[in-house]
Order: C-alpha cells, then structure tokens, then sequence
C-alpha cells in the first residue's frame, strides 16, 4: 500500500515539475454556506488539472530501458494530457487511447502536447483494453490512470499542501471515480490529521468507486455521458489499490446531479471567476448540497481541471457569449 513516506517521496521527486497551487477562500461559499471554505486550485498546473502530479511521479520513476520503450495510457482526458506533457520534457514517446466519448478539446489537448492518440471503444473498459492490447504487441510501458503507487502518491501531494496551508481543516470534499485522487489525498490527509473527515463526491449515476464500496467488492456500472466526463466509468476488477484504499479511508459519500453540477460551474464563473470543467465543479455541488451538515466546520474542495471549452461550458450553463459589437462606420 501507498505510505506516507511514498507520498513525501514524491512530493520531493515532483518538485522540479509540478509547483503547489494555491489554497484559496471561497467568501462567497463561506457567506452562503455559513462555514469558512476553501477552494484548492489545481487548475493552476501547466496542463490545467492535477492529473499533472501523478504522471509525473510515474514518469520519473521510470528506468532508462523503460523509457526508450516508450509508454501508453487510458485516459478521460485530463490523466492523458499529463503524461504527454512529461513525456515530452522527459523525450518519451506516449500513446494514449480515449473512448468516444472525451469532449474533442481534450483529445486536441493531448495533440497539442505531442501523443500519438487512438480513440477508441464506447466506456473505459473497452479503451483500457485496447491500450493494454497495445502495450503487450508494442513493448510500451502501460501507465494506469489512477490503481498504480506512484501515481498515487503523486496525487497525495495535494493533501501535504492543503494540511500546510490550513491545519485546522476539518472536512474534504474530494471528487471519486477511479480513486487514484482520493486515495493519496486521503492517506496524506488522515496519516496527518487522522480526524479530518473525508467525503467522496461522485455523480448520481456510474458511481462504479462508491457502488463497490457499498457492495464490498468490484462491481460493474454502466457509463454514461456527463459533463463531469473525468467522473463516470467503470473499476477493473483487478483492481489493485485504489478499490481497498477507498474502502478505508472515505467516511461518507455524496452524489451529486447533472443540474447540480452545471449550477456549480455557473457559481464558479460567476462567483469565483473560474472556468471550470464539470469534474471540478462536483465538489462544489457537494458543497453546497451539504449545507445543513456543514456546521460551520472549516472545508475544502479540489477544483481539479479546467479543460473544458468555453462554448462547451457556455451551452452547459444555458449561457451566452457576448455577441460581436457592430464595427463602427468609417470615417
């Protein structure tokens, strides 16, 4: 299992990489909420989402032979992106598969960055196949979104920086779907400050970490479109880490709606000034659906990616953009 001491390593492996992001108070959400609350700015990376930390850790434990090799992943988009941008600082060649369903601006992102891109399969199972098929006839290296120790404890980091800005949190909100990110962030969290409470946001369909969770094994959801697209899809069922790490680590769970979830990014836009992509803005939902339990309790959330684009977010929120002025008539 991923220890403390694993997610300190990486902090320290990361650093010429991936800088802290801000931890930032939210005076609006602390006014309406009647608690102080705060707002993790991980839309602040290079790539714009904290997928950033985990591959980088990945990648820099690779050997020399395993670089030349070359590596692929699965991704939503976010995790995907990440890898193709240390890929390209580190001289990697990275291959990513998607489904058909990741939004055409994150599968543009992962060009931008230099992957070579498969799409590929209608929900992640099928992509995750396909990118393992891949890896086995190629000799790549297959990197795992989220159920691998070193993406893990890349993600933890966070949870290192939130308890150093603010030791008197007392509640997290963190977004769960294949729990590489609640599962470093919550051991970071409660190895530290064992009772802090932890609170797994999830979408009111698919919640495949949750469901399982509940069941007491692996079980299968079906995955549909949202526009939290990084939140919904299935868990392996050789599922290796994040299944038992979220079992013991996530207190309790909140699942937040579709309407939830675009009232939440319209809030950001307007209140906090941020364009934020659908998985962000879950924690926000959940926030704010938890109003009455807060108790004035001091709470974060992670606004966790903000690759979303802006006529995608606009039509997601029933917003506008400005129309153009008229040109002024010539002199």
């Amino acid at each position: 299992m991923v220890e403390l001491e694993d997610i300190h390593a990486a902090q320290n492996r990361i650093a010429d990489f991936v800088r802290p992001t801000p931890l930032r108070k939210s005076h609006g959400l602390s006014r309406d909420l009647n608690a102080p609350i705060w707002l993790k700015m991980e839309t602040m990376h290079d790539t714009g989402a904290f997928k950033l930390r985990g591959a980088a850790n990945r990648l820099l434990t690779l050997d020399g032979q395993q670089k030349s090799r070359g590596v692929i992943t699965v991704s939503s988009g976010n995790h995907g992106r990440a890898v193709a941008y240390m890929s390209r600082l580190l001289n990697i060649r990275a291959v990513v598969c998607v489904t058909n369903i990741v939004p055409p601006e994150k599968v543009k992102g992962l060009h931008d960055f230099g992957a070579e891109v498969i799409v590929f399969g209608e929900n992640q199972d099928e992509a995750d196949a396909e990118a393992r098929r891949i890896a086995d006839r190629d000799n790549l290296v297959f990197i795992s979104p989220f159920d691998d120790p070193h993406v893990i404890a890349g993600q933890g980091a966070i949870g290192l920086e939130l308890l150093a800005d603010r030791p008197d949190l007392e509640i997290v909100f963190i977004q769960l779907s294949g729990g590489g990110l609640m599962s470093g962030v919550a051991k970071a969290l409660k190895s530290l400050k064992p009772e802090i409470r932890i609170v797994g946001v999830s979408l009111e369909h698919g919640a495949a970490m949750m469901e399982s969770i509940k069941a007491g094994r692996i079980v299968e959801v079906d995955e549909k479109p949202s526009i939290a697209d990084a939140l919904p899809g299935p868990i392996p069922t050789d599922n290796q880490y994040t299944f038992s790490m979220c079992r013991e680590l996530v207190d309790e769970f909140v699942q937040v709606r579709e309407r939830e979830i675009v009232d939440a990014m319209r809030y950001a836009l307007t209140h906090e000034k941020c364009l934020i992509e659908g998985g962000a803005a879950a924690g926000i939902a959940a926030l704010r659906k938890c109003a009455d339990t807060l108790d004035g309790r001091t709470a974060a959330t992670l606004l966790t990616g903000n690759n979303i684009s802006l006529d995608r977010a606009l039509k997601a929120m029933d917003l506008d953009p400005e129309p153009e002025p008229e040109p002024e008539p010539a002199c």
